[in-house]
């Protein structure tokens, strides 16, 4: 989605339970900033940050980043929130935000008290992210004063495969370690999500032996499921699941 405006990261300070949204691959806050105002309604406080390399006008930036950056920024996005006094967090990620939330949560870190994904790639499957970037790359480019745009999205693709194969490789972490997650964990999967295949939530679930874990399936909606024709019942089964958690406060 091209923005007219830069995005910037989100802090909604509010009651003393805090949740943590990670933005997707190629994306920014803005995926989560709807979910966040429903939380916030809710009385949590809200943080959604934003990765480096994200936000900005040339595809280049993400390209440049190495997702291991990213992992280390999720890390300090707990510690942003514990330094603000909050002690007890859940995290919640799209895509590829959730493929790091779900890494937090195999580390069972004191403070995060559960949380999941949505649209996330966890068990190895088929995706076509790709493509997906360099469609997203194009249109930038088309927006820019950029002349040699096909040339450019040559210079990108194998850029992107490599990225892609480290990102896959966070969730590779990821997978290995499920049976270790303990705490409760929510999964959001979209029935029309043309970038990662469907059913791949299912080997995900398969792989969670010792968490109590919700499985929720979104016939009507595509990828970004956040923004989607169901969101509004995404942010109730959220709710729902976060109310359901063992906050201390």
């Amino acid at each position: 989605m091209i923005q007219t405006k830069a995005p910037k990261p989100i802090f909604l300070p509010h009651g003393a339970k805090a949740v943590l949204l990670l933005h997707a691959y190629s994306g920014s806050p803005n995926d989560v900033r709807m979910l966040a105002r429903a939380l916030e309604k809710r009385d949590y406080t809200v943080y959604a940050p934003m990765y480096k390399g994200h936000g900005t006008m040339d595809p280049i930036d993400i390209l440049q980043q190495k997702p291991e950056t990213w992992w280390q920024e999720t890390k300090e996005a707990i510690a942003f929130l514990q330094s603000k006094g909050y002690n007890e967090i859940a995290v919640f990620g799209l895509s590829m935000g959730g493929v790091l939330a779900t890494r937090l949560l195999t580390e069972n870190q004191a403070g995060v008290i559960g949380g999941g994904f949505f649209c996330s790639p966890i068990a190895p499957v088929k995706t076509t992210v790709v493509e997906s970037f360099l469609a997203y790359a194009k249109q930038l480019l088309e927006g820019s004063k950029t002349t040699d745009i096909n040339e450019r999205l040559r210079e990108y693709q194998p850029l992107v495969t490599e990225q892609l194969a480290k990102i896959e490789q966070q969730a590779s972490v990821a997978y290995q370690k499920l049976s270790e997650v303990q705490q409760p964990f929510f999964m959001a999967q979209a029935g029309k999500d043309q970038m990662i295949e469907p059913e791949g939530v299912f080997k995900t679930a398969r792989e969670l032996e010792q968490a109590r874990f919700q499985l929720n399936w979104y016939p009507k909606s595509g990828h970004v499921i956040t923004v989607g024709p169901e969101r509004r019942q995404l942010e109730q089964d959220v709710a729902e699941f976060l109310a359901g958690l063992d906050w201390r406060e």
